[in-house]
């Protein structure tokens, strides 16, 4: 037989209830689950399902680290795109204002020799 410290107390041997809804003032009653021991004796059969229940949730939690280590990797991958079309953008932005100030320039000087002429 193997012993555990009782879930329901956490080892103190007793508990804190609310008296009523009405009236919440706490009272101190002993542990039912482990009779005020702190302690519950576990059978083999209890032994395997508490183990069973911790290699569960175990391997949840490794699955779920692995995904958050994968979607961080799809996330920096999407902001080093971000980064790059932003970059493109604006390389963009100067060469067609640099094309319009070309072509200002050259119906600028247009207009200018036609007021010279006149």
């Amino acid at each position: 037989m193997l012993k555990k410290i009782c879930p329901r107390c956490q080892g103190n041997g007793y508990i804190k209830v609310k008296q009523s809804v009405e009236n919440p003032t706490e009272e101190v009653l002993q542990c039912p689950l482990c009779n005020s021991e702190g302690e519950i004796i576990m059978d083999k059969n209890m032994f395997e399902e508490e183990r069973q229940r911790h290699r569960i949730k175990t391997e949840r939690l490794m699955l779920e680290s692995e995904l958050v280590k994968q979607l961080n990797g799809v996330i920096k991958k999407l902001n080093d795109e971000v980064d790059m079309l932003t970059k493109q953008k604006i390389y963009l932005q100067s060469k067609l204002k640099e094309k319009e100030g070309a072509t200002n320039e050259k119906s600028n000087v247009g207009s200018t020799r036609e007021e010279v002429r006149s």
